[in-house]
């Protein structure tokens, strides 16, 4: 299957992070309680924390997640260089509200990355890694993204 992304960005954002997101979800459904405590782990929560709310909460992220794996896949993997610079820059914005969720729960924590928990380096490290890919991808810095070459597409 052709794509219109150069060799990096395709493997990064078409199979990397959809991996990575799927580990994510499956994390999730290992220990849902965990999974919301590590979100914020400079506050010990207990059980009583986990409210129907947070539960509700905590299930609609893991979902999606779940969803965010097969439209990386789809859009990535296009042949339509439209779809793939949307995607890309979509999510390179939305990377922002994620970081800043983080540094929302708790800015002394946000700043401290020798505190930081497996958790937080996913929903900050790796997406503000994610997120300077994708913007140099948009730019071209790893290539052209363009329609793939009518000779290279398979039936």
């Amino acid at each position: 299957m052709a794509s219109c992304l150069p060799t990096w960005p395709l493997a990064l954002f078409g199979v990397i992070e959809p991996a990575m997101l799927v580990w994510a979800y499956i994390n999730f459904l290992m220990d849902p309680f965990k999974y919301f405590a590590d979100q914020a782990p400079f506050f010990a929560a207990t059980d009583e924390h986990f409210t129907p709310q947070a539960v509700a909460l905590s299930w609609q992220m893991a979902n999606v997640l779940l969803l965010l794996a097969p439209i990386a896949l789809i859009c990535c993997w296009t042949q339509h260089r439209e779809v793939a610079i949307g995607y890309l820059v979509a999510v390179g914005f939305a990377d922002f509200g994620h970081i800043y969720a983080i540094y929302r729960a708790g800015p002394e924590y946000f700043w401290d990355v020798s505190a930081w928990n497996d958790m937080t380096w996913g929903n900050v490290g790796v997406s503000a890694f994610l997120n300077v890919n994708r913007w140099l991808t948009v730019l071209g810095l790893f290539g052209k993204v363009g329609s793939v070459d009518r000779a290279k597409k398979t039936v």
